[in-house]
């Protein structure tokens, strides 16, 4: 397993070149990019912007885990609306490119939602069967199309929007798919909004193609707050053992938020410091 780190872990202000150094000097192997409107590099990004931010991370001797865009969250797959449907397939094309280009074969997917009210411009409350058959045929769509032009995998995460709440449906849903190339994005964090992360990670198993390194706290009513890896509620050695017992051997991407107020770069070395206690400092 090699270690790697969300570049949403930064402040938004931080030049990504100042990311990937303190990347590198906290000891990661690699690095999630986030190809978001606002930040420096974008799906709108051309071939050679793109060639470029590769070799710069190739050039600290990093390489690229996956790559993601969180407006996939205004643009879910679960819409009822087929145009909201058909720019989420867009969306996610654009990643596989961007990951062909990046030397990724990975893309990180966010499967939808029945509650999409936080985040979604056109706030949407989709009746969960639907849900479920949109997300299951953009996907199958997807496996048959997007990722065989670009060989590259899509890894669905599970989110906390109220939406395959359960391991045994996520396991399911990626079965019915039946695509070799999708995969889960399992979150460690995520999970503990429905239950706990060692309880999905045997049933997921070998659909398991990333890990999400993140953790949560309950706090007043028993919403979930999130701190720094080791200070909440995820049981890292029962995590640890259940990844050793499925012989999972891939990426461990840390995902952990808010950046600190001050002293920023301190939660990249704390959080490399973290995961090197968890799984030893070789993982």
């Amino acid at each position: 397993m090699r270690k790697s780190l969300s570049l949403r872990m930064f402040p938004p202000e931080m030049d990504t070149l100042r990311r990937l150094d303190l990347a590198r000097d906290a000891g990661f192997h690699g690095v999630e990019v986030n190809l978001e409107p606002w930040q420096a590099y974008s799906l709108a990004s051309s071939d050679e912007e793109l060639a470029g931010l590769r070799r710069a991370i190739a050039a600290r001797g990093l390489v690229v885990s996956t790559v993601y865009n969180r407006e996939q969250w205004h643009f879910p797959m679960t819409s009822r609306d087929p145009a909201v449907r058909a720019h989420c397939r867009e969306i996610i094309a654009g990643l596989a490119r961007a990951a062909t280009i990046l030397g990724a074969d990975t893309v990180l997917v966010m499967p939808g939602s029945v509650d999409n009210r936080i985040l979604a411009p056109q706030p949407e409350i989709v009746p969960y069967d639907a849900a479920y058959r949109n997300a299951v045929e953009v996907l199958s769509d997807l496996g048959r199309t997007v990722c065989e032009q670009y060989r590259v995998h899509l890894a669905a995460e599970n989110c906390p929007s109220k939406f395959l709440v359960s391991p045994l449906e996520f396991a399911r849903f990626l079965d019915e798919i039946g695509s070799p190339w999708v995969g889960s994005c399992f979150d460690t964090g995520n999970a503990l909004w429905y239950g706990f992360p060692e309880h999905w990670i045997p049933i997921l198993g070998s659909r398991i193609k990333r890990i999400h390194l993140k953790d949560n706290r309950a706090v007043l009513m028993g919403a979930l707050t999130p701190t720094p890896l080791l200070a909440g509620d995820v049981s890292w050695p029962a995590v640890r053992d259940a990844l050793a017992a499925t012989g999972y051997d891939g990426w461990l991407i840390a995902e952990v938020f808010p950046p600190y107020s001050f002293h920023p770069e301190r939660l990249i070395y704390d959080t490399s410091v973290a995961i090197d206690a968890i799984f030893g400092s070789n993982p």
